[in-house]
Order: C-alpha cells, then structure tokens, then sequence
C-alpha cells in the first residue's frame, strides 16, 4: 500500500551555517566574527557547487532549484546567464541581481534586497512579492507566526501559477483506464478477466484509451491543492474569486482523486511537461513536486542536495512597476516577451525577425508619441559608467523609434526620491521639447512594522505616478 503523506509541518532542523547577504553586494565576508563555523572548508567546498556558475547550468544539474521567471529564453535581461554568487579566492562572496533562498548541504544562503534592513524585516522584498503575485502576505504572516517567509513562500505563491496555468485551459491527455463491467469500449484484458470474472457473471474486463481532463497532471495539482487545504495557509487558496473557481474546477474534474495515491501521483509526474499550448504547466508541476515532497520549501539541512527559490531583481521590479501603473490607471503598453505582444520593431521590414537584420525591441512601457519608462533595478543613483551610459542610449534609441517626447529611467533609491532631468540637444530629434529623466523612487528605510513600510511606500506611489501622468518631473 502507498505512503500516505501527512500534512503536518515537518521538523526543520537548522543548517549547521548561515548566511544573510543582500543583493548587488561586493566583498561579503563568508565568516565574520560573529559567523564562525566549526568546519569552514566544508562550508566553502559547499558553497563552490552553487558560485560561479550561470542560471541555466545550475537549474539543469539541480532541478530543485526554483527560479523566477521560470522562462530564461524569453527574458530581454538575459536571467540565464546570471550567477547566484560569485565566490573570491580570499572567500568573500559578490551577488547580482537574484534575490531568494537556497539551500546547500548544511549552509543555508539568505539573499535579500539591499534596501532591507536585515533578515527579519525584510519589507521591501516582502512587499514587491505581494504586489506582483496578488497575496496579501501580512494576514498569511500572522498565520505563520515565527516562521521565515521562505518556509512557505511556495504555498502562497501557487495559486498564482495555477491561474496562470488554467488560463490557457485545463491540460488534457491521453490516458489508460481499466475497466469491469458489460459495456465494452476496448481491447479484453485476457489475464485480468479470467482473474475477475471467472465464473462469468456479464462483466468484462478490458482497457481503453482516452482522452481526458483527469490525468497524472491535473491530479498532481488536485493533491497539492488538497495538501495546502490541510495547512494552517489554506487561505492562500482563497484570497481572490479566480483562485477560488478554479480549485473548485479542479476539485470537479479529477473525481479518481486518492490520498492514498499521493506517492503514486508524484512518481508519474517526475518527467518535464512537454507541451507545445500548455506551456505554463512545467513550472507549476514543479511547484507541486516541491510541495508535496518537502512540504513547502521544507528548508532544514539536507546532506548532498541544493535547493531553493530565487528572484531576479530586475523581472521582480518590472512586474512590480506593470501592478502599480495598472491600479493607477496610467495607461501605459507593457510588451510581452514571452507572446511578442507589442513588440516594437526598429527597422522598417517587419517581416524580418531579429535572425535576419531587423531589431525587435520590447520597452518595458511606452505611449507612442508620448514617453516611455525603462525599469532598472540598479545602483544608478552612483556616477554614470558605461553600463549606465548604455541605458541612457537604450531609452534615448525607444524614444527616437516611438516619437517619444519624455523617456524616463526608473530605478529604486534608498529614503528620498532621486530626479534629474536633462533637456535634450536643440538639434536632436524632439529637440528642447524632449526630456530625459533620471528618476530614482524612494524606498522607506528603518520602518518599525510592514504596515508602515506599506503606508509610506504607496505615497511615494501615488506620487510618482501623478508625475507620469502630468510627465512633470524633478519640480520643473
């Protein structure tokens, strides 16, 4: 008989050695005087599975690894190629942009935003994920009591991805049902008759194959919904009307459900999901194995296993940027890397794609005619490099091509709004009418609790976007 997995929390043993850093970070030292380990050449020798290697190669090798976005082909940032840390000859550790967990043998790594205070309080991280994945994290908080966010980050962050998954419909395949009765549909099944049906009573025993919507999939989903259902997070199912119809949907659809079957479930859906319309089922399979194996991220030591969940910064303050502008009603056109959808192409031959000359660009908001914002989640508030220097170029290039008047350069700034604002030449194209911001929002610092981190943010908010629609900026 199968294992019946329980859904009480399991006992999370703490990792013989931690460490908090902050994103975009150089020369973090790995021990610290009050970070010592009893073993540092395990701790480096862990940490070496992880450094120095790009996305693509780490999620290929350890496949527990959860990144976000899940699609790295599709990313304009390029995420794939990103490193989680870089670790120096002198055993500093340098981070980027990603943001998250992970787990690594005994070590468990931390990083959090560099405009968070420590780990404990990490408001700023906490708050762009409640935006741009529509959880309201302080009610589940209080739920959680004094668990780290990361222990069930994955239970809230589910009904996310199971929405987007059901929006491209409820996946379906073929599968091989057994069956016993008078009503023939498929090929006898000789051996299981002769066991079932001997003396012979009416009844036949034969399979078939068909086509339907309960299959190892959806009822990998159905078991993680019934799982999260007997936690003490079950409200995460319930905190908006779509998340609600489609459990029930699912609930509906999958009448063989069993617990009993749980382990059997997990084993037949350890393969990829290859599929050329449900393409949004990969990542969601992997959020259910996740689960329903560790029960959430599970995050205790685990000898020879790397594991975790990670954001990447730039995606992170993109998405939250498209939230904010869209309950503010600005307007703005959000390209879809993923879809094409709004691609802007530089050249006048659309039926090129960028393998044959012709640039495709996707500005992260534009108005044609009007301006145009590019989000970076960088440290611009530093004198310019050269990267920066090639920002400047990228939002003065979507300015030229869309007719734009006003580009703006929108990036995060610790306590007080950053603007500087630089008229372009009389002889360019818009001439002293076109404007170039450099616009840094502030990001409160040194708040006591997330509401008040919440309440001075959304005033910075609504300020910047009372700017955007009026594109007065810097007080000119």
């Amino acid at each position: 008989m199968p294992t019946i997995m329980s859904p009480k929390p399991t006992h999370k043993e703490p990792f013989a050695f931690n460490i908090f850093c902050r994103d975009n970070t150089p020369g973090i030292n790995i021990f610290p005087s009050d970070n010592d380990s009893d073993n540092p050449e395990q701790v480096v020798e862990s940490l070496k599975k992880i450094a120095n290697k790009n996305l693509y190669d780490l999620t290929t090798e350890y496949p527990e690894l959860l990144v976000f976005p899940a699609n790295f082909e599709v990313n304009k940032d390029e995420i794939g190629k990103s490193r989680i840390i870089e670790l120096t000859r002198d055993n500093e550790i340098n981070t980027r942009n990603l943001m998250g967990f992970v787990g690594v043998d005994e070590v468990g790594l931390t990083i959090g935003s560099r405009f968070d205070q420590d780990e404990k309080k990490q408001y700023f991280l906490q708050y762009l994920l409640q935006k741009v994945f529509a959880i309201n994290l302080v009610s589940l908080q209080t739920t959680a009591g004094e668990e780290n966010i990361w222990d069930f980050l994955l239970f809230v962050i589910f009904p996310y991805y199971l929405n987007k998954a059901i929006r491209q419909g409820v996946f379906k395949q073929y599968v091989r049902r057994k069956y016993n009765d008078s009503n023939v549909k498929g090929a006898i099944d000789v051996p299981r008759h002769i066991r079932q049906n001997i003396p012979f009573m009416g009844k036949v025993a034969y399979n078939t194959r068909e086509y339907s919507y309960d299959n190892p999939i959806t009822q990998l989903i159905r078991h993680t919904i019934e799982f999260i259902g007997a936690t003490k997070f079950r409200n995460a199912l319930s905190q908006n009307p779509e998340t609600i119809e489609n459990v029930k949907l699912l609930q509906q659809l999958t009448p063989s459900y069993s617990l009993r079957e749980r382990q059997n479930i997990i084993s037949q859906n350890l393969n990829p999901v290859r599929h050329p319309y449900f393409t949004e089922y990969e990542f969601l399979r992997k959020i259910c194995l996740q689960i329903l194996r560790y029960q959430g991220m599970a995050f205790r030591k685990s000898s020879e296993r790397v594991y975790g969940v990670l954001f990447d910064g730039a995606w992170l303050w993109e998405e939250y940027l498209n939230v904010v502008f869209k309950e503010n009603n600005l307007g703005f056109i959000h390209p879809e890397n993923k879809t094409g959808k709004n691609k802007v192409y530089l050249f006048n031959e659309e039926k090129y794609d960028n393998k044959k000359g012709n640039k495709i660009m996707f500005p992260d908001f534009y108005k044609e005619n009007e301006i145009v914002v590019d989000a970076k989640y960088k440290h611009l508030e530093k004198e310019n490099s050269e990267e920066t220097t090639g920002d400047y170029y990228q939002v003065i290039t979507y300015m030229y091509r869309l007719k734009a008047h006003t580009g703006v350069l929108l990036y995060p700034v610790a306590n007080e709004n950053s603007c500087e604002k630089f008229v372009m030449h009389q002889d360019s194209y818009g001439g002293n009418a076109a404007a170039f911001i450099k616009h840094g929002l502030a990001i409160p610092q040194n708040e006591d609790s997330f509401e008040q981190f919440t309440d001075k943010i959304s005033k910075e908010e609504q300020e910047l976007s009372r700017q955007l629609c009026g594109k007065y900026f810097c007080n000119q």
